[in-house]
């Protein structure tokens, strides 16, 4: 969705001051000011059950005034209520403003906002949205000014505002709009709000030098010496990475490919090779490594678009070549053709102007998703072309003053336990972005942001949620909760060795050396090896770290039985979908969407294999995850392609692991999942204890209590198909085999079938294997042991005795006592 967050109010104001017959002459005018006393403007309800009416309240500033009422229940759709259409100026400067005051929502139902429309010409295009920032949740029964400016879409003509519910499932709402405002103008004054004035003295000092990004005179003159020594086998696989880059040539044009879709990304590689080619022509002066970086730079330079329709030159695509196109025009200044500078530099100044004017408005969907890759990876871009260009055009000051102050926002956001909720593999994408900018600020801006607990603790995430060492194949190598794959996206060898050089961290240093031997690393960036890897820091092996790490902000716990390579991994998640700390500071989801629905779910491996599954990158469903439905439904959140943080956010749900306790022969961990649920299940209890017994058994045992009976159903998702035997379930695998016992069978039913997933665009029409256990209840005690062996041995059984407060397990000779009242904390 295409985003003027505040930018959409003053479109309202034009509707609410005019009938549809002065639509014309209102959008065309300098000012214009509704208080909703004419009552000649036209809104509608959306639904039958949503009242829209004026009333005389008191106003912001105290006195009286007339407002437009939108109070009601909705069942479905987007919107509340919509305007009638009105006719608008096409490319046209606004600055907007108005009143919302927001009485109340109905449980689980997200702060609104309002969005205007702008229909296409052609039907079959999408049309362009617009939309204000979210209200408050801080600010019930307040009146709230939102306010902002921004651009109409150079095709548009028309335009209808709505009062946006943030979401298309059952809602309720009861709020007031006032004093709607609408200004032309002829700037935007953002342009003064992010600009650097006075250019920072650390910036200064390099005006009219090149190069000044990352790389000097100096340091290019240490590392042509390191390469021989120090940096000698990492500057080897640099040089044949390059090598391939010049004989392959960048891509033609496409519009449209196989995976891409309207984002193009096909266009990050060649972001993503221009700076590879710049390092190994500043290495050696060799010029077909120039004319490559040249040939590639004008290649994206003459690409039409960067992203289709409302993403071109605002996303992903735009991020990574701005970015590949600053450092070879920076690196390579004074050897580029002359045309092939110019050419560099204009589209550098177009298109990061225009990103500019995107983010700073509000166009941009991620503009204030400081916890989102998206924002990162696009505004580190617009920063390298600000630092190229700061002595060369008025606006590059801007472009390095937005990207900082959008950095400070995300490290004053960041939890302080180093995880990311977006899963392993965008935490490589969203990290190396952000090590990348705050490289450049601590260099040229004289800033330094890596004084954050999250920064200490980040490489801890990457070290327990890679799996047992042996294991490691290309695609097979980290945990895949969240959207995720198994195998490495970006590095991360090089975003290690920068952290191993800042905190000066061994443990770091000796993961990013076992991931180059592995030959597991994906070398998306692999020039930043020779930039951040410091020899002086010695690589420690995990050995002496302990076996269990509780992530305590995000929920997510990781216990493995040793450190020798073949260890059994357990991963187990209970948390807010953007951790507890962030929940408290936000009102909106500040960029949630990669989270799945799956408090109290749990991944497994062993014996060299996976063993129990997380669904992978597939659209949002709880049921896809080894946790609890309640009459079918699962958790907040779920039902889309991405997850709905807008309503976990609405009920303040904090999920939380309430016991992370290790020996070196048991773990004890335990989730409450309770607040993960929307509140009118009934559910009033989900708290999930799992008994590690190391190496190679694992039980489950839930308590779930609810007002009244219903369905309840514990889902467990094996990684291959599994098998009938007597009363458990046998996985054979290749490597491994797992069984799978329900423990407390009465007035239980157990199936085993295959599940369709319901699929991001990769992977659609997926399946899965699935154990699932069925009760009908209002109080559930359940207990389920799995445990395994490698392949052709017998994985060790599990045995039970209830007691009415204690239950008691035994396992090779040992007990183990699970006291149900204790255990509630």
């Amino acid at each position: 969705m295409t985003t003027v967050r505040r930018g959409c109010v003053p479109l309202l104001c034009v509707m609410l001051c005019s009938g549809p017959g002065a639509a014309t002459a209102l959008a065309a005018a300098e000012t214009a000011v509704s208080d909703f006393t004419s009552g000649s403007s036209v809104w509608q309800p959306r639904a039958p059950s949503v009242a829209v009416e004026r009333v005389s309240v008191a106003g912001p500033g105290g006195t009286q005034t007339t407002a437009l009422r939108i109070s009601g229940r909705i069942e479905g759709g987007w919107n509340y209520a919509a305007s009638a259409p009105l006719a608008v100026a096409a490319g046209k400067l606004y600055r907007l403003s108005a009143w919302v005051r927001v009485d109340r929502v109905g449980p689980g139902t997200p702060m609104p906002y309002l969005k205007g429309e702008f229909p296409a010409a052609d039907r079959k295009r999408p049309a362009v949205q617009v939309r204000t920032d979210t209200c408050d949740a801080g600010q019930l029964r307040k009146w709230q000014r939102l306010s902002a400016e921004f651009r109409a879409p150079e095709e548009a003509r028309t335009c209808w505002v709505a009062l946006e519910k943030g979401t298309q499932g059952p809602t309720e709402i009861e709020a007031c709009l006032a004093q709607v405002r609408l200004e032309s103008i002829s700037r935007f004054s953002v342009l003064e709000t992010y600009r650097l004035n006075p250019t920072p003295p650390d910036l200064e000092q390099f005006r009219g030098i090149h190069p000044r990004l990352y790389l000097t005179a100096d340091w290019i003159a240490r590392l042509r010496r390191e390469i021989h020594t120090t940096h000698a086998g990492i500057w080897t696989k640099i040089r044949q990475q390059a090598d391939a880059a010049v004989r392959h040539g960048p891509p033609a044009y496409i519009r449209e490919d196989s995976h891409s879709g309207a984002e193009q990304l096909w266009q990050r590689s060649v972001g993503n090779t221009l700076p590879l080619l710049a390092t190994a022509y500043v290495l050696t002066r060799e010029k077909p490594y120039l004319a490559a970086a040249q040939k590639w730079s004008l290649a994206s330079c003459g690409y039409p678009t960067w992203g289709l329709g409302r993403l071109d030159g605002m996303d992903l695509a735009a991020g990574h070549q701005l970015f590949g196109l600053a450092l070879v025009y920076d690196w390579c200044y004074r050897d580029l053709d002359l045309a092939a500078r110019r050419q560099i530099r204009q589209t550098l100044i177009k298109r990061t102007a225009a990103l500019f004017e995107a983010v700073a408005s509000g166009k941009t969907g991620s503009h204030r998703s400081y916890l989102q890759n998206h924002l990162w990876i696009a505004i580190t871009g617009m920063a390298a072309a600000g630092l190229a260009l700061f002595d060369e055009t008025d606006d590059a000051a801007c472009w390095i003053g937005l990207p900082l102050e959008k950095y400070g926002r995300t490290m004053a956001a960041l939890g302080p336990d180093g995880a990311s909720h977006e899963g392993v593999g965008y935490w490589q994408y969203g990290a190396e972005y952000m090590l990348k900018f705050m490289h450049l600020a601590r260099t040229d801006l004289g800033v330094t942001l890596y004084d954050r607990p999250w920064w200490r603790n980040t490489a801890a995430y990457a070290q327990y949620l890679a799996l047992p060492r042996r294991a490691w194949q290309r695609d097979n190598c980290i945990v895949d909760l969240a959207d995720c794959p198994r195998g490495n996206w970006y590095g991360p060898d090089y975003i290690l060795r920068g952290l191993a050089r800042l905190f000066r961290d061994g443990h770091a240093q000796w993961l990013a050396q076992q991931i180059d031997e592995a030959g597991v690393a994906s070398p998306e960036a692999a020039w930043l090896n020779l930039l951040w890897y410091d020899p002086a820091v010695a690589p420690m092996s995990p050995a002496a770290l302990p076996t269990l790490r509780h992530f305590d902000d995000l929920g997510i716990v990781s216990a493995r039985s040793g450190w020798s390579g073949d260890e059994s991994l357990l991963v187990f998640k209970c948390g807010p979908f953007i951790g507890h700390d962030a929940m408290d500071k936000f009102s909106y989801d500040p960029g949630g969407g990669h989270v799945h629905p799956d408090a109290n779910h749990f991944v497994l491996f062993g014996d060299g294999q996976w063993l129990v599954r997380d669904d992978g990158y597939q659209s949002k469903a709880t049921a896809q995850h080894n946790t609890l439905l309640v009459d079918g439904r699962g958790q907040l959140g779920e039902g889309g392609q991405w997850f709905k943080g807008a309503e976990p956010l609405a009920q303040k749900a904090h999920p939380r692991i309430i016991e992370a306790d290790s020996t070196p022969a048991l773990d004890r961990i335990t989730g409450d999942a309770t607040e993960a649920y929307p509140r009118e299940l009934g559910l009033r209890r989900f708290v999930r204890h799992l008994l590690f017994v190391k190496p190679d058994v694992l039980i489950v045992a839930d308590d779930v209590r609810l007002d009244k009976s219903a369905r309840l159903e514990l889902r467990f998702h094996p990684e291959q198909p599994m098998e009938q035997a007597g009363s458990s379930f046998l996985m054979h695998g290749r490597q491994a085999v797992l069984r799978l016992e329900p423990l407390t069978l009465e007035g239980v039913s157990i199936s085993l079938q295959r599940i369709h997933m319901s699929g991001h665009q990769s992977s659609k029409g997926a399946e899965m294997s699935e154990v699932r256990l069925s009760a009908e209840r209002s109080h559930w005690q359940s207990a389920v042991a799995l445990s395994w062996a490698p392949a052709g041995k017998e994985p060790p059984r599990v045995h039970l005795q209830t007691g009415e407060r204690q239950w008691t397990f035994s396992v090779r000779g040992r007990t183990l006592a699970l006291d149900w009242d204790t255990a509630r904390k």
